[in-house]
Order: structure tokens, then C-alpha cells, then sequence
């Protein structure tokens, strides 16, 4: 599977629940990677016969750590408003930063082997996060767009 069939099948096909393989295969992770990591107890997952299971929203962490906001959204297109939130909806906006944010964003981004939007994307989840209980209270929706793909 290519990447956008991999992220269409996750998103607009859940299932209840995937073994290890199927999570590593829908969200092109390296299994000895995965494995690891429910070792360590970083990753959700639960033993049922033998076998490491993901719930769907388990799967979409894994999935929302590999593939940016944009990439997903770019590839489920208009399905992208029938499976996230409305408070993820992307929307474009123009700032003006002062030359050395720019660039110290630039160097994380290459850093991490992504984009100067990811970046800051994710240095702006953060900022979110230090305001959801004020901010739940006065913005109907916020609470389950941050916390997607888990309960509200």
C-alpha cells in the first residue's frame, strides 16, 4: 500500500481493533520499532491471545506521529470532514515572526526531518494543551480536537 491508501483505509475504514502487524503496515512503521515501543509501555496496546492488539484510536496515534495534519487532510480530501473533528479543520493564516524564530524553527524542522508548517504545528499543540481547561469552557469543540482521536 502506498501512503494515501494507507491513511484512507485507517480513517475511512476503522476497524475495532488491529494487531501489531496491521498497525505497523497501515502506518508504514518498522514492526521491531512498534514493538519496542509497547514494550517500553510508550505505546497502547493489549495482549489477547498471544497477540498485541490496537484499539482504532491507539492505531491513529501511531498514525498522527508518522504523517503531519496537512498530509492527512490532503489526502482524505472532502472525507476529511466526516471522520475529524471540525476544530481540526486546517485553515491558512499569515504571521509576521521576528528572523530568528523563523530560523530556529528551520533548523528543528530539518532536524526532525520535516517541514518548518510541522514545526511549528506541533510547538503550537503544546501552547493548546497549556490552555485547555480555559479554553474548553469558551470554544465548543476544542476540547475533542485536541484530544483526538481519544475520548472527550
Amino acid at each position: 500500500m502506498d501512503k494515501c491508501q494507507r491513511i484512507r483505509t485507517l480513517f475511512l475504514n476503522p476497524a475495532d481493533s488491529y494487531t501489531l502487524l496491521e498497525v505497523a503496515d497501515l502506518t508504514d512503521t518498522p514492526v521491531r520499532r512498534l514493538r519496542r515501543e509497547v514494550a517500553d509501555g510508550l505505546r497502547d496496546a493489549e495482549k489477547v491471545r498471544g497477540v498485541w492488539r490496537f484499539l482504532w484510536r491507539h492505531a491513529v496515534y501511531v498514525a498522527m506521529e508518522r504523517w503531519t495534519l496537512v498530509e492527512i487532510e490532503d489526502v482524505l480530501g472532502d472525507d476529511a470532514m466526516t471522520v475529524l473533528p471540525p476544530l481540526l479543520a486546517l485553515r491558512t493564516v499569515t504571521v509576521r515572526l521576528p528572523e530568528y524564530i523563523i530560523r530556529a524553527f528551520e533548523a528543528v524542522a530539518a532536524e526532525g526531518g520535516t517541514t518548518l508548517e510541522a514545526a511549528l504545528g506541533y510547538e503550537l499543540v503544546e501552547f493548546a494543551g497549556t490552555h485547555l481547561t480555559w479554553l474548553e469552557g469558551s470554544i465548543p469543540g476544542y476540547r475533542e480536537a485536541y484530544l483526538f482521536p481519544g475520548p472527550v
